[in-house]
């Protein structure tokens, strides 16, 4: 018989999208899942759209909340699964119809704890379309996934999109997160709760935040190349957001990171570099744009980190765009800003 799959959908006033995304997982070919909806306390209409659907749909169970973010909602979602398996979709994005049985699939094959799929970023009016691509499947180690996750070659660290072993996030972790503290600021980057992996409160990035240490834990992980996910862009992303101080977290947030990743995985160095320098090219690039000068203090610290390491960036084996951004951002702001105008008429990607 084929195990039970927890589908966790995280739900908060994304009443123009929801019925979509629920309809998606609704006509999915694997039929043995549970639908935990999260409604993280939506003062839209999403709420009720969650109770109709789980009205016709007996496999869906909605919960209801006190508004606490995505990382709460997610958290409730996975404390309620009984599935083996456990995936986790935005109630704004969509599914192919062999999502769940493609990485289903994918996982028996090979035997991991955790498998990935491609994702096709839409807009909010695309429909998804067939994928004529070559398809390929493989097994890869843990080091090799967070390398094309670090140099975002063909995987993300987004936690949708995958499906883990539940069991993942139910034992007791290997990684020993005090021995990589090297800022008490660190400690509130540690994705544990009771001692278990659950996604961090209160975090910007809280989907990096967990994703490489589970990556870790699996030691192997499946992945095909089919496009299953449909990511939906928003245009008011976080990427062009204004920049909050909460938005400066990241900092510690990255260094646990990296720490964790470079004592398990030395030769990831470069890569780890690539990482570290796009998070802060790309946050410099933000201020910048908004001319944000409430945030001097943060701006010149980007700046001298840029400048640190600018000589190991441009000897290294990152892209070269990105030693570009780090070469500009250390010399001048002004003539980052113009780097900023000339890349959006461009439409270089960052």
């Amino acid at each position: 018989m084929n195990d039970l799959i927890s589908v966790v959908v995280p739900v908060y006033n994304v009443q123009m999208y929801l019925k979509r995304c629920l309809q998606s997982i609704k006509q999915q070919s694997y039929q043995n899942i549970e639908i935990i909806i999260v409604d993280d306390g939506s003062t839209d209409e999403s709420g009720k759209i969650a109770d109709v659907f789980s009205s016709f749909e007996p496999r869906a169970n909605v919960i209801h909340k006190k508004n606490g973010g995505l990382s709460d909602a997610r958290n409730v979602g996975i404390n309620h699964a009984k599935g083996r398996y456990i995936t986790f979709i935005d109630s704004d994005d969509y599914i192919a119809k062999d999502y769940i049985e493609y990485l289903y699939r994918l996982i028996k094959k090979y035997g991991v704890k955790m498998a990935t799929s491609f994702y096709r970023i839409v807009s909010d009016i695309d429909e998804a379309k067939e994928d004529i691509d070559e398809l390929h499947e493989n097994i890869i180690s843990a080091e090799e996934a967070i390398r094309r996750m670090l140099y975002r070659n063909d995987m993300s660290h987004i936690a949708s999109g995958k499906l883990y072993e539940r069991e993942l996030f139910e034992k007791k972790p290997a990684i020993q997160f005090t021995d990589y503290i090297t800022d008490e600021r660190q400690k509130e980057c540690i994705p544990l709760c009771n001692g278990r992996y659950r996604f961090p409160f209160g975090l910007i990035n809280e989907d990096l935040a967990l994703i490489y240490y589970l990556v870790i834990e699996s030691k192997e992980i499946a992945y095909g190349t089919k496009k299953t996910y449909y990511y939906v862009s928003n245009p008011t992303s976080i990427t062009k957001a204004k920049v909050k101080e909460k938005d400066f977290q990241v900092f510690y947030l990255y260094d646990l990171v990296s720490n964790v990743i470079l004592d398990y995985y030395p030769t990831l160095k470069d890569a780890i570099l690539e990482f570290k320098e796009t998070i802060y090219v790309k946050l410099l690039k933000r201020l910048v744009q908004n001319k944000q000068d409430e945030f001097d203090k943060e701006k010149d610290y980007i700046i001298r980190q840029l400048k640190r390491t600018c000589f190991d960036a441009l000897k290294s084996n990152i892209r070269s765009v990105t030693k570009i951004r780090v070469l500009v951002g250390s010399l001048s702001t002004r003539m980052f800003w113009l780097l900023c105008i000339i890349e959006n008429k461009l439409g270089a990607k960052s």
